[in-house]
This record gives C-alpha cells, sequence and structure tokens, in this order.
C-alpha cells in the first residue's frame, strides 16, 4: 500500500503554509497525485424579515470566488517546484461537507490547523474534527508552527480499540520509512500492566510480520492522557503521532477523548488520525 493520491485542504484567506509543505514532501516521497480543496459560503447578512438582497448575495459570491481563485493560486505557487501532477477543486459549500465528500479520491487527507480560528468566519473555516470523524480516510493535521516532515520516529498511540487497529494499516506507508518506531499504551490501572504489555507485544509482532520493526512500552497514567502522549513524543523526539480518533455525537457537536481532543487543538507534533 502507498499513498497515490494525497489531498491538502486549504482555508480560505488563512492557508496552512505548514500543511502545503508537509504535502509537497509526502508527494515527493510516495510520488503522488495531489489535490488541492477548498470550499466556503459567503458570511450574508439576513434582514429582520429573513430576506436577503439579491443585489447583496450576488456581491458577496463574487467576492467568494475571488477568494477561491486567490486560494488556487497559492496552491499551485506553493507547489511550483513538484513535478507530479496537480489538480484543484473548489465550491460554494460548508468547508468540511465539501472535503469529506471529495475525500473518496484521496488515499490521505492533509489539513492545517489554523493558528488563528478567530480570524476566519464559521463560513470559511474547516472542523477538523469533522473531517476526521466523517472521511473515511486518514488524515494528517499538521500544527501551525511545523516546518517540515520527518520519518525518523514515530510514535503509536495504542488503545485496544477499532479506531486503533484501523489506525496501523492506513498508516504503514509511513511506518515502512521510519527510522525508529514506538508502541505505547497509557494505563492508569497497575493491574492492567501485565495485559497492556501483551496487547503491545501483539501490535509490535504484527508490524514485525509487515517488515516493520518497532518496540513497545506501557506508561502509568500521570495526568491528562492528551499532555502525557506528547510528553513522550516529545521526549522520543517523534516527528509523527499515529493515532485512532475517539469521539461521540451529543446535540450535533462531537465529544472527543482526551488524546484526540488534545491533539486535533493543541498538539505541537504532527498527528495521523483514523476513525
Amino acid at each position: 500500500m502507498t499513498y497515490k493520491t494525497i489531498m491538502v485542504h486549504l482555508d480560505l484567506e488563512q492557508y496552512s503554509e505548514p500543511a502545503l509543505r508537509v504535502t509537497c514532501e509526502l508527494a515527493d516521497r510516495f510520488k503522488s497525485k495531489v489535490i488541492g480543496v477548498t470550499a466556503g459560503l459567503p458570511n450574508v447578512p439576513i434582514h429582520a424579515d429573513g430576506m436577503i438582497a439579491s443585489n447583496v448575495l450576488e456581491a458577496d459570491y463574487e467576492q467568494l470566488n475571488q477568494a477561491i481563485g486567490r486560494c488556487e493560486s497559492h496552491f499551485r505557487s506553493a507547489l511550483k517546484d513538484f513535478n507530479g501532477a496537480l489538480e484543484w477543486r473548489s465550491d460554494a459549500a460548508y468547508p468540511v461537507d465539501f472535503l469529506v465528500q471529495e475525500a473518496r479520491a484521496a488515499d490521505l487527507l492533509v489539513v492545517g490547523r489554523a493558528e488563528n480560528y478567530n480570524l476566519l468566519g464559521p463560513n470559511h473555516l474547516l472542523e477538523i474534527g469533522d473531517a476526521v470523524m466523517k472521511a473515511g480516510r486518514p488524515v494528517l493535521v499538521v500544527p501551525p508552527r511545523s516546518t517540515s516532515l520527518a520519518f525518523n520516529r514515530i510514535l503509536i498511540a495504542w488503545k485496544d480499540s477499532a479506531e486503533a487497529r484501523r489506525a496501523l494499516p492506513a498508516a504503514l506507508p509511513l511506518l515502512k520509512r521510519a527510522k525508529e518506531l514506538i508502541i505505547v499504551e497509557i494505563t492508569s490501572d497497575e493491574s492492567e500492566r501485565g495485559a497492556a504489555n501483551e496487547r503491545v507485544a501483539d501490535v509490535a509482532k504484527w508490524l514485525q510480520r509487515h517488515n516493520v520493526p518497532a518496540s513497545a512500552r506501557v506508561e502509568p497514567s500521570a495526568g491528562a492522557p492528551g499532555s502525557q502522549l506528547e510528553a513522550i513524543a516529545s521526549e522520543a523526539r517523534a516527528d509523527i503521532i499515529v493515532a485512532g480518533a475517539y469521539g461521540h455525537t451529543r446535540l450535533h457537536e462531537w465529544i472527543f477523548g482526551g488524546v484526540t481532543r488534545h491533539l486535533l487543538q493543541h498538539g505541537s507534533t504532527c498527528a495521523l488520525l483514523v476513525h
């Protein structure tokens, strides 16, 4: 398995340079086609009677089309030195709905976490958590201050769940190129340590059968699991964290598990998330 097609999302008016750099590096490594996508809706004022003036709506859509055009130009400029195939897709739509729809064309999605979400209107901002949970594809979340993506060390955040099991096959193209893999399970119950050791050992053996050697360890819980995992990744100098993404809906909003929420909102390491 490889990543034949990589899709990168750009927020309108706030392009993630780190996500574009990472996309270019990945595409060079895997000889991938790159599809750039963006979408948005105009922030249209609605009158008290619920009506929208047609001339206002037309002007706002014209502004939206201009913003989409600038976004495409930036995408092509950022990848001007890339020798592979490029494609651009855009629409007047909610960003997450459009990305999830177009994800069928890709093996891997790359999204950049905006540093200042409040600068973007709700119609222009990709809700990354929604994308991870709905896309049906692995999503590489790139923090706003990432400079590049190395493959030297990858940390696998293990939890004995369907999401974590799906994450490993989805990450295999990356795992096969890493110089060092570390499997970590965090347990809050000391009586579970023996079972946890067996679990991570099984994961290491599975990887070995795919010619991917890995070390495995179990860590006792020490505070918030997301922060602890990030600290372990920092200590190990991990370039990427691979994890299952956990969440459930309540009143039409996703409620995320602790590690997933941390990686989506505060993570300083690139994270490959799979739901």
